[in-house]
């Protein structure tokens, strides 16, 4: 059954390119689709985890006039989800995972404010994953551990399900993972939690993402047969 599902919305800057549009726009258009897919899933009620890679700790290192643009449009989308009812009426918790400590101070304290506003929701969960890695989230869980093991924690309590509590977020493993632009490959989007996603590699730009498409996405998973290495 799919309970957790995951994208890596790729593609806005060739969207930009091939219509021939500013990348600022295309970024708002991929914004937008955001929004868009989130509410879609409201059309599947046992979906109660998404998860987007909004932007990767590689991303950071883009211009500076990219991440000027992308900046803006995160402190607006922040601002927006407090003042918006969306995810009180939806009842929604938002979440971030990542090492948000590399953004400027003003988005940092808009994504707690923004987590602090939706920490009641209980329906479902949208995890946002900004400035994040997964190798780099392993390592990062690896120092938790390291810090842990010095109070007194016990090694041998370790095992496969513990450690994800020392991850970013503690949510369920994605079931499967839908990637835009025709790219096959992950590139680091939730490298521990991934191990049996089933995945999905669409023809489309992040932009051009259609509620069709997701469909199509899920129809076809629902036609596999997952044996998890049984």
């Amino acid at each position: 059954m799919l309970n957790s599902i995951a994208f890596i919305p790729d593609g806005n800057r060739r969207y930009a390119s091939k219509i021939g549009i500013p990348l600022v726009q295309s970024y708002h258009l991929g914004t937008q689709k955001a929004w868009e897919v989130i509410d879609w899933l409201k059309d599947y009620p046992k979906i109660t985890t998404g998860t987007f890679y909004t932007l990767s700790l590689e991303n950071l290192t883009r211009s500076k006039y990219e991440l000027k643009i992308l900046f803006s449009i995160f402190e607006r989308e922040l601002d927006k989800v407090i003042k918006s009812e969306f995810f009180s009426v939806n009842n929604m918790k938002l979440k971030f995972i990542g090492r948000i400590e590399n953004f400027p101070q003003k988005i940092k304290e808009k994504i707690i404010k923004a987590e602090e506003f939706t920490e009641n929701n209980k329906k479902r969960t949208v995890n946002l994953a900004l400035g994040y890695n997964g190798q780099a989230e392993i390592v990062d869980a690896a120092k938790k551990i390291a810090l842990e093991h010095e109070k007194g924690f016990d090694l041998n309590s370790l095992d496969e399900n513990s450690f994800k509590k020392f991850l970013y977020s503690d949510f369920s493993e994605p079931d499967l993972i839908i990637r835009t632009s025709k790219t096959q490959r992950l590139s680091g989007f939730l490298t521990y939690q991934s191990s049996y996603s089933e995945l999905y590699f669409s023809d489309k730009f992040w932009p051009e993402f259609s509620k069709e498409e997701l469909a199509k996405a899920i129809n076809e998973y629902d036609d596999r047969q997952r044996r998890f290495g049984k």
